[in-house]
């Protein structure tokens, strides 16, 4: 034991989760959402850890320091020499090197962050470097901000087909826990790794219990037999459910904002007349009030709060129903006799339900216009196979593009973004993209970011509608969770290495 000192870990924790998992190698394909998405944030290690409640600092992970050379072109990091894969062997710079290179050569999902990379070695057992295509300011901010790049182990992976291999399912990491067990539609069962090279983990089991009825989750939460649910709490229970005895409830206003998508390969969602006819008819404040008195209604094309690159100009159509029927009219779309000018398909997530609400907001807005919208929840293999890989929908309601650092939109906006769901194209998105993550200097970006969040207004490249904060209940007895104070930052959202038991704590 490394990390912990002398503290053994005690106690078990309980996690909620809707979905059952479909595979634990987040790296080679998302599932955002499914329940091995949340175990593999406690199986593997990343490089580093991006801190997306707050500032935005960087911190260690297997990496436990990191140069940035030639202007942010070429990044040096200096494992941890104490990581060691859970089957004993040690975690090396050839580990690194060769999940990375994998991911580039095939197209992994992990390249959503890593395509910047021209090239990665290993400089010695320790020590691996990144060679990048052109320089990017926020290279440390992709590779800490998610699970998708996490490090696979190379005597398990090498010589074999990733979409085969069997440790996708029976997983091998390096992180604070072990797989031990997965019962399909059941639970995935986690055990305490006594050789992490951090510190903890404190706990000694954690098993996800797969739960697709949230009230049930927010019951076996309020009797003690779950201790976290990875679903919000409505947002018009919040204050009783604290009330609740042992019950928490985390909030954060939410690094994301949601949006309206449009399928750009669609005919009618290349004329910005419908594009604009859309934005029209959507009224913001009751989408919110509907949602959550919580939440608030952006109309702006990046988060307010990251001031040194927000453009408070950049502002989505003001909602004009009178002028979004002219605009349809003048586009072609004539109302039928039963008062309809078309009919789409509008799909959510349903992990997260309080699009659902919304959707039929949203739904019921449109149809003001002569717009049919039929409202789907998906659940996250459809999502992929159906939006992110064929690219069969009309329109989405989404988010994904997360702060405090504006390049990571890029990966769902530049005409190559491997996450370019909307399959969007605009030269001087792209150039923007490229030109703010050329500079070390944040002034300068801040230009260059400001600048593409005019591209986006100008093009009304989607319809912005929502900020939707999180507030997901835990139990008191456990602290020590991704947002609790002297942690809150330091590790991902969803990691569990740091919690303890409330008195173990204070024992400390």
């Amino acid at each position: 034991m490394t990390g912990r000192g002398s503290a053994m870990p005690e106690g078990h924790i309980v996690v909620a989760i809707p979905y059952d998992a479909e595979s634990f190698n987040e790296v080679y394909r998302n599932y955002t959402g499914a329940g091995g998405y949340f175990a593999a944030n406690n199986i593997y290690s990343r490089l580093v850890v991006l801190d997306v409640f707050d500032r935005g600092d960087i911190h260690p992970d297997l990496a436990e320091t990191w140069d940035v050379l030639d202007g942010g072109g070429r990044y040096i990091f200096h494992l941890n020499r104490n990581a060691r894969w859970h089957d004993g062997v040690p975690v090396t710079a050839h580990d690194v090197a060769y999940t990375y290179s994998e991911v580039l050569k095939h197209r992994y999902h992990g390249l959503s962050w890593l395509q910047d990379i021209a090239e990665v070695q290993a400089l010695d057992d320790h020590t691996v470097e990144c060679r990048l295509v052109a320089p990017n300011a926020a290279f440390l901010a992709q590779l800490g901000a998610f699970v998708f790049t996490h490090i696979l182990p190379k005597h398990l992976y090498e010589g074999t087909d990733w979409a085969t291999n069997p440790h996708n399912l029976n997983p091998v990491g390096s992180g604070p826990f072990r797989f031990k067990e997965w019962v399909k539609g059941e639970r995935i069962e986690l055990v305490a790794n006594p050789d992490y090279f951090g510190e903890g983990p404190y706990i000694e089991r954690i098993t996800y219990r797969i739960m697709p009825d949230n009230d049930e989750a927010f019951r076996a939460l309020e009797a003690g037999e779950v201790h976290f649910a990875v679903q919000d709490v409505p947002c018009d229970q919040i204050e009783a459910f604290r009330a609740k005895p042992g019950v928490g409830v985390m909030f954060h206003p939410g690094n994301s904002i949601a949006f309206i998508a449009f399928n750009w390969q669609r005919p009618a969602w290349q004329d910005k007349r419908v594009r604009e006819a859309v934005a029209r008819a959507i009224d913001r404040g009751p989408i919110a009030a509907g949602v959550c008195p919580l939440a608030t209604a952006p109309e702006h094309y990046y988060l307010e709060r990251v001031d040194w690159a927000f453009n408070p100009d950049a502002r989505a159509p003001q909602h004009d129903v009178a002028e979004a029927n002219r605009l349809l009219d003048e586009a072609g779309y004539a109302r039928g006799a039963d008062g309809v000018r078309m009919s789409v398909g509008l799909a959510y997530r349903a992990i997260y339900p309080h699009y659902g609400i919304a959707a039929r907001i949203i739904a019921g807005q449109l149809a003001q216009v002569g717009i049919t919208a039929n409202v789907e929840a998906v659940d996250p293999v459809s999502w992929k196979s159906r939006f992110q890989d064929a690219g069969e929908f009309d329109l989405l309601l989404d988010s994904g593009d997360i702060g405090p650092d504006p390049q990571l939109m890029a990966s769902f906006l530049t005409s190559d973004g491997p996450r370019n769901t909307m399959r969007y194209r605009n030269d001087a998105v792209d150039a923007a993209f490229r030109a703010g993550r050329a500079t070390v200097d944040r002034a300068a970006r801040g230009a260059h970011y400001r600048a593409l969040q005019a591209a986006l207004a100008e093009d009304i490249a989607r319809v912005p509608f929502l900020q939707h904060g999180e507030h997901l209940p835990y139990r008191t007895e456990y602290t020590g969770w991704s947002w609790s104070d002297g942690v809150r930052g330091t590790v991902p959202f969803w990691y569990h290495g740091k919690v303890r038991q409330a008195t173990q704590a204070t024992e400390e």
